[in-house]
């Protein structure tokens, strides 16, 4: 079973994975899960389940190319093991984007799904406090996630920096063809037309909040009607289709110069000049001096 998957796009997140994710929908070799991120390496219940587990989690096993995109493996610690341990050396994605950029992104994606109640300033005096729990580490990791050399340093490790492609979050965007070629010709699947002009995962907020608050919140009315269908892909493609029809776009505040300017001088300063200097780019469009 192991060489059925061909590559796994690890991350990071809110740094156009779903959009990467749509257009290798669209290939005919190409099977992906049924749903973007199973999740299978990050959560111990799940992936005790089992390989089989796993590969139930794709829609079309027949296909010649299986890939996932699952952002969240770049950031828990376990995953690039798990991978490695399950599915042998394969290659990994990385995209990668203004680090905070992607922390506001993150704060409002959890804002929007009624879990979060503080301001952005506040989350982020209160993150590495309230990052004592699984659960937590998923919802309010907004500043932690944009250390980005220490996850890549932690695949490197354990695939061999030959098997990891970089890529950065503005390439994806204004230059989308090329990006895709490429990583289709690191991971040897063949050439398509793809269709580019698809739009995915546009910032959203929930038109009901008491329904959001039923889909994302633990609840015992969830619970009891969980075991009233026995199959996990029949629960995920329930909440997906109702998540989906309470959407409707998000009107959101930007982040003011002054706060950017401070969330980077205080966090990632010596992470964007690590990440030049690895990788030869001239990342000054994420620098707030």
């Amino acid at each position: 079973m192991k060489e059925k998957i061909n590559f796994i796009c690890v991350g990071i997140q809110k740094s156009g994975t779903s959009t990467l994710h749509d257009i290798l929908q669209q290939h005919p070799d190409i099977a992906l899960p049924t749903y973007k991120e199973t999740h299978f390496f990050r959560d111990s219940e799940k992936f005790d389940k089992g390989i089989d587990s796993y590969f139930n989690y794709f829609s079309n096993q027949t296909k010649p190319f299986l890939v996932e995109i699952d952002p969240e493996y770049a950031y828990f610690e376990e995953c690039a093991k798990r991978i490695k341990n399950t599915l042998g050396t394969i290659k990994i994605i990385f995209i990668l984007r203004n680090p905070v950029d992607r922390a506001y992104s993150h704060y409002l994606m959890t804002k929007g799904r009624g879990l979060e109640k503080l301001s952005f300033k506040e989350a982020i005096l209160k993150e590495q406090n309230r990052l004592n729990t699984h659960y937590n580490k998923i919802h309010y990791s907004y500043i932690s996630r944009g250390f980005y050399s220490e996850q890549i340093r932690r695949f490197e490790t354990i695939f061999g920096e030959e098997n990891i492609q970089i890529y950065f979050f503005e390439d994806l965007v204004n230059n989308t063809q090329k990006v895709i070629a490429d990583i289709l010709e690191f991971t040897k699947i063949p050439s398509f037309e793809f269709d580019f002009t698809i739009k995915s995962n546009v910032a959203s907020q929930a038109k009901s909040k008491t329904l959001r608050d039923f889909i994302y919140k633990p609840n015992p009315i969830k619970k009891a009607i969980g075991k009233l269908i026995p199959i996990k892909s029949w629960k995920d493609k329930l909440a997906h289709t109702v998540a989906s029809i309470n959407k409707k776009p998000l009107k959101k505040e930007p982040l003011s110069p002054i706060e950017k300017r401070e969330i980077y001088q205080q966090f990632y300063r010596k992470e964007i000049t690590e990440l030049e200097k690895k990788y030869n780019r001239n990342l000054s469009h994420w620098k707030y001096e």
